[in-house]
């Protein structure tokens, strides 16, 4: 199913969203004196926005990714319940199923601005489990909803609607009627006897439950995360992890299937609210529309890229999301690339460095914008699984995946006369449409030793039928100041194998004419 195929589908689906409504509060102005009585700016305020926060974020967001949704909470009867209710009906999400209660007061959090910068925020807001009889009420109208799901999606902030009656009977409904299930949640480990599709948790919390120390880099904690999936998949007793890592992007975990990276493009911090609400969406959705785990993260990393690039709390249209497809499906290399086509002459030709001149200009860029980047090299004569599996390993080991491909000339004199099936153009344009390769150049040499003294990659990456031992690149990159890294060989994949299978085929074929 195409990316654009998958997100039309989001229409007919279902979606029951569970967990604290918030609301989001923007006070925006203007600031250019201080305040007489004490050393603070004093903000004249222009502007009010009130938007959706919290699981009412998750909610809008499914619905603005074309998402029947259902959402259900519990707000107090109070003016910020008024206001967060006004929001959401007035972008089309039904408040109906939310409960109010006198007792409790509705969470907010305000946030004063002056000039684009961020001064104070004020939170406020009932935070103690809801009543007995409140709880009742919930489980109720849970009961009722549940098996008319796709999917449900539970947001929980901890601020005491998801109660440990209210996570049993999630469980009980999704023993009798499983669904798509994903968890965004503080405390995952109380999610663990249920059966979870996915769980969505940040770096915070990922490095909370596995007891780590938190690390500042962003290269730092990819390598950290990365070391311990298999541990969070154990915790957590989820089909999928998606660890959010900020600017660092995600990381992806599935059992007994290599990690997968998605990227992001820097944005401030003070854009960023609300931004694990949109993954968390766009990933259910395209879970249950019948996406894979690594698809449905990067549509998810397109769809959070999109609110990022806005201020404050906001959510993603499913028509935002189909033009930012639309353009990476525009950004493929062309079937009818030619070596002298000149990098920058378009878009689609980006990745293919033909020059040490451009490989240069472009390796600045990336080292001036703080990315760690990652190098390997081969023949990729026939892309297979193999190919693919052992590039997206390399790719999450940095921000910028180089690869190096040998010419015709080298190839022939790697693996023969007969070799290479596919030219140099045709390799190269192949691996440019993996979205896991960001830049590929090509070397005449039968080691890429030249082309690593150009890269001075941070990671040199070589597949498991390899060792440190055997390969000579490896002092070179570590007297750069590189490290080696050797990922999991696919063993049952080779090019030589499809080519003997080929060749295989063809006497038959010819045989059973006789």
């Amino acid at each position: 199913m195409s990316n654009l195929s998958l997100i039309n589908s989001f229409s007919k689906l279902n979606v029951l969203v569970i967990g604290e409504a918030i609301l989001d509060c923007y006070l925006n102005g203007s600031s250019d004196r201080l305040c007489p009585e004490a050393p603070v700016p004093v903000v004249n305020i222009t502007e009010r926005l009130n938007v959706p926060g919290g699981a009412a974020n998750t909610a809008l967001n499914v619905s603005s990714l074309g998402g029947q949704v259902k959402f259900l909470s519990v707000i107090g009867e109070d003016p910020e319940a008024a206001l967060l209710k006004q929001s959401l009906e007035s972008q089309g999400v039904s408040t109906a199923y939310l409960f109010q209660e006198r007792s409790r007061q509705t969470l907010s959090k305000q946030r004063i601005i002056a000039s684009s910068h961020l001064l104070v925020r004020f939170d406020q807001g009932s935070t103690h489990p809801i009543s007995p009889e409140l709880e009742t009420r919930l489980i109720d109208r849970l009961v009722e909803l549940f098996p008319t799901c796709d999917a449900v999606i539970v947001s929980d902030y901890g601020y005491g609607i998801l109660t440990p009656s209210v996570i049993r009977t999630l469980e009980e409904l999704q023993r009798r009627s499983p669904c798509t299930l994903v968890v965004d949640s503080k405390q995952l480990t109380e999610y663990q006897s249920i059966n979870v599709t996915a769980v969505k948790p940040n770096y915070s919390q990922a490095t909370h439950l596995l007891g780590l120390k938190k690390l500042e880099t962003n290269a730092d904690r990819i390598d950290q995360i990365l070391l311990h999936g298999k541990k969070i998949l154990d915790l957590t007793r989820a089909n999928i992890v998606a660890v959010t890592l900020d600017r660092g992007g995600a990381l992806i975990f599935e059992r007994d299937r290599p990690p997968h990276r998605t990227y992001v493009k820097p944005a401030p911090q003070s854009q960023t609210s609300g931004a694990g609400d949109t993954f968390t969406s766009a990933l259910a959705l395209a879970i249950a529309a019948g996406a894979d785990a690594s698809m449905a993260a990067d549509l998810a990393a397109a769809a959070t890229a999109i609110v990022v690039a806005q201020p404050g709390t906001t959510a993603c249209s499913i028509e935002a999301l189909r033009q930012s497809v639309d353009e990476m499906d525009d950004n493929l290399p062309h079937p009818n690339l030619k070596l002298n086509q000149k990098v920058g002459d378009e878009r689609n030709f980006s990745k293919l460095l033909m020059t040490q001149n451009q490989l240069e200009y472009q390796l600045n860029h990336y080292r001036n914008s703080g990315q760690r980047i990652v190098f390997t090299n081969g023949c990729f004569d026939i892309l297979h699984r193999g190919h693919v599996t052992y590039l997206n390993q390399a790719k999450a080991l940095g921000d910028i995946l180089i690869v190096g491909v040998n010419s015709d000339e080298s190839v022939r004199q790697l693996k023969g006369n007969t070799r290479p099936v596919n030219a140099l153009a045709d390799r190269m344009a192949v691996l440019a449409a993996l979205n896991c390769v960001d830049a590929i150049a090509p070397f005449n040499e039968i080691n890429p030793c030249n082309l690593i003294q150009i890269v001075r990659p941070q990671v040199f990456v070589k597949g498991g039928d390899y060792t440190r031992e055997t390969l000579p690149e490896a002092s070179l990159v570590e007297e750069l100041g590189g490290v080696v890294k050797i990922v999991p060989f696919v063993g049952d994949r080779s090019t030589t194998q499809l080519i003997q299978q080929i060749q295989n085929l063809n006497t038959y074929d010819t045989s059973s004419l006789g």
